[in-house]
């Protein structure tokens, strides 16, 4: 069995390189230059949100790390296994084309965490998360 584990704020960064999406531009405004807050700007700012605009913040900030941390779980699995996606998918019940755009990141939710923890189990890894005190 071999392990993967996740490390949250680590900063560890893969191997494997990364491609950066870029969100389609709809407009042909003008675009803005958007200044950089520093760590006391951003605690005033983050500060003066209300109460339902801050549990928004948290929502997307944690479905874009499951997002991407799941990809790059995923693409480690794959890429470690000796079986094609095809015979991956066939063993462990997932269409081998949503492991594949997972792996990738091009899919907009990532995975579940049981789905990281159901492959991992069929492709002989252990999932180990923590998490680091400030």
């Amino acid at each position: 069995m071999t392990d993967v584990q996740i490390n949250a704020g680590s900063g560890a960064k893969t191997s494997k390189p990364t491609t950066t999406r870029r969100a389609a531009r709809t407009s042909t405004a003008p675009v803005k230059s958007v200044k950089a807050l520093d760590d006391a700007a951003f605690e005033a700012a983050f500060d003066a949100l209300e109460p339902a605009e801050r549990h928004a913040v948290f929502r997307d900030v944690g479905e874009e790390l499951a997002r991407t941390l799941g990809a790059q779980v995923i693409a480690q699995m794959l890429n470690g296994s000796d079986m094609s996606l095809r015979e991956i998918g066939a063993q462990s019940g997932f269409d081998h084309t949503a492991l594949s755009r997972i792996a990738r990141g091009d899919s907009k939710t990532g995975p579940t965490l049981w789905k990281v923890f159901a492959l991992a189990e069929a492709l002989g890894y252990r999932i180990e998360l923590n998490a680091v005190k400030k």
